[in-house]
């Protein structure tokens, strides 16, 4: 499992930690493990912050949302990155309820392999679930614009159909080579499977929200 905390709400040195942010927590004097890929670009932070106070606040928003999966999110592996942060707890500066690139993070996870992220604090050995500013709705827009959803309208789907795809190609690899491929091909089968029911059941809970707004 992955949290997320800021640095002024980690007061332990019982669990696993990763620095995500750019200066590796220098600032605050953190000298652990550091998670280079999900540190926002210095470009369109330095951009973004300086637009606070100048543009919109959901304007700006967006833009760091947008930049952040463009430039980071979009070129990793969400189930790579998960296996090597897991059991660990993601670290940056600013405090719960206020934006932070680990929100984004937390949504990525949630859209790509519908696992939820807690924000905590932790204190010693307990550790306290905090609400966190959620952004998995502007995250889920910029994906929808910059990606290609081959039809899908549930993220998660078109991932595990995607993934399913990337089996078929090395299955007919392998079959090229003579090579045994049965199991690939039985693997590229159930998550097609698994995401058509993940779409059958999106597609379900819009419609029920949908019309539970209406009948308000």
């Amino acid at each position: 499992m992955i949290s997320t905390c800021s640095y002024s709400n980690y007061e332990s040195d019982a669990f696993k930690v990763f620095s995500i942010s750019g200066d590796k927590g220098a600032s605050v004097g953190f000298n652990g493990n550091y998670y280079k890929p999900l540190a926002p670009k210095k470009d369109f932070w330095t951009i973004w912050h300086n637009n606070i106070g100048v543009i919109s606040e959901a304007e700006n928003l967006k833009y760091y949302v947008t930049e952040y999966y463009k430039q980071c999110l979009s070129v990793l592996n969400p189930e790579e990155v998960y296996r090597e942060l897991d059991n660990s707890i993601l670290l940056c500066y600013e405090p719960s309820l206020v934006f932070c690139h680990r929100d984004i993070v937390a949504a990525w996870f949630k859209l790509f392999l519908g696992i939820e992220i807690p924000e905590v604090k932790v204190v010693g050995f307990r550790i306290i679930e905090q609400q966190r500013f959620d952004v998995t709705n502007i995250l889920e827009e910029v994906i929808r614009e910059n990606t290609d959803l081959k039809g899908f309208e549930c993220i998660q789907a078109y991932y595990m159909f995607e993934k399913s795809n990337k089996l078929d190609d090395e299955a007919y690899e392998l079959e090229k080579l003579g090579k045994e491929s049965d199991s690939l091909r039985n693997q590229a089968c159930f998550l097609r499977c698994d995401a058509d029911m993940l779409e059958d059941e999106y597609k379900y809970r819009k419609r029920k929200k949908k019309v539970k707004y209406e009948q308000n």
